[in-house]
């Protein structure tokens, strides 16, 4: 399977599928409105550092999103800044889009000069980023019960 990975900047065209896709995945059972993500989505395409949003398209079908930002979990706003959003469509999921999409990001961050990059997984998918060398630092965050995981990109 052949991707394009795309930085939401460059195709902005795209903003709304990904913030559809964030919003069904993790935010409309909370009872929050699509246009909230869409306009949260919208500062992704302001020029500078963070935040930035890449999206991932085959064929000209949208397939997969993550993005990096300032944080994810108020409770650990110490820690900055944060993979988060990771999303590949379901027919696209384990054939590598979620890895080459973490890949990405960590590429970019480590290209801006960032040394380390913090992400809140579910313990059901924490092994998927154990693997590509993250590791656990906190756990049981919230109500969700999440764990936080740290990988350095840039000693």
């Amino acid at each position: 399977m052949i991707c394009t990975i795309h930085d939401l900047r460059d195709r902005p065209d795209l903003l709304d599928a990904v913030a559809t896709a964030i919003w069904a995945t993790f935010w409309q059972h909370k009872g929050s409105a699509l246009s909230d993500l869409q306009a949260g989505f919208r500062k992704h395409l302001v020029p500078g550092d963070l935040p930035f949003t890449l999206a991932a398209e085959r064929d000209g079908v949208f397939c997969g999103t993550a993005s990096l930002i300032a944080c994810d979990e108020p409770e650990r706003s110490d820690l900055a800044p944060w993979l988060a959003a990771l999303w590949v469509a379901p027919d696209r999921r384990k054939a590598g889009l979620g890895a080459a999409l973490v890949a990405e990001i960590e590429r970019r961050a480590a290209a801006l000069g960032i040394a380390r990059l913090y992400l809140s997984a579910r313990p059901a998918v924490q092994g998927f980023y154990e693997k590509r060398g993250w590791q656990v630092i906190d756990t049981e965050i919230g109500p969700a019960q999440l764990s936080i995981l740290e990988r350095v990109v840039n000693p």
